[in-house]
């Protein structure tokens, strides 16, 4: 492994790990992990949400993630969060009242395969599965609701110049029971300020179509980012993210911290 391709790896590692503690909207980059390399990330996030109606929802997320080469082409992938939840509610003549909890939340596993590496490019396929928890699981659903939604998403990444990055990925993802399906794009880059210094954007979307028990909805956020890279051999981030604009969803705003360690 050369020491360009070294650093764009760990690029790609924080823009995982970032979009992981912002709620799951984003997930793991084109590119897969060598043979019995592996990484682990933690991340805490603060979130405010001000959902249609007049509801808020206050949540802190400490995030834990971790992925495992099984091949060179084959990543194993898993994520859960600890949250602390906190939603205000006014519920037409009963007032405002207000549920708060700690629980489990955003429980995943995936598979994530590299498909093709023509030249700079890597397109990878991943297929991912959610778990019911306590906490918060699903778009648009109650705390606890959730679980055995499956996802199929395609991947295809860039790197541009010595330490720089390009990711698009587009996702369909089949929430069991009759919850109907939801639709994603996830978009980031990133590049190197210096030795040690880097920053990233990206932008994060979603759609679902109207079904007989709910109404659609449609979404975009953005998030900026900046890493360092620790001598001690870890990296720490701080990132903002905003909605940019929405349809039946909440407008969030969210502050983003996260350290990763690659073994």
């Amino acid at each position: 492994m050369t020491r360009a391709s070294t650093g764009l790896h760990g690029v790609c590692a924080l823009a995982l790990v970032l979009g992981l503690a912002s709620g799951g909207a984003a997930h793991a980059g084109a590119w897969t992990q060598y043979k019995g390399d592996g990484l682990l990330l933690t991340g805490l996030s603060y979130h405010w949400l001000d959902a249609p109606g007049g509801s808020r929802l206050r949540k802190t997320e400490y995030s834990f993630y971790g992925e495992y080469g099984l091949t060179g082409r084959v990543t194993l992938v898993g994520r859960f969060a600890i949250q602390s939840l906190e939603d205000e509610r006014v519920s037409g003549d009963e007032g405002e009242f207000t549920n708060a909890l700690l629980a489990i939340g955003g429980t995943e596993a995936a598979v994530r395969m590299r498909l093709a590496s023509p030249g700079r490019w890597v397109i990878s396929g991943q297929v991912l599965r959610t778990f019911q928890s306590g906490g918060e699981n699903r778009t648009n659903a109650r705390f606890g609701t959730g679980g055995g939604d499956v996802e199929l998403r395609l991947l295809a990444g860039r790197s541009v110049g010595r330490d720089s990055f390009v990711d698009v990925q587009v996702a369909r993802r089949d929430r069991s029971g009759r919850s109907g399906e939801e639709w994603r794009a996830d978009i980031t880059a990133g590049t190197a300020l210096g030795d040690r210094w880097r920053v990233m954007a990206q932008t994060y979307s979603l759609h679902a179509d109207a079904r007989p028990d709910a109404a659609g909805y449609t979404g975009h956020r953005a998030q900026l980012s900046v890493i360092y890279d620790v001598p001690a051999g870890f990296s720490v981030s701080a990132g903002l993210l905003s909605t940019l604009s929405a349809r039946n969803l909440a407008n969030e705003r969210a502050a983003i911290f996260a350290l990763w360690r690659r073994f």
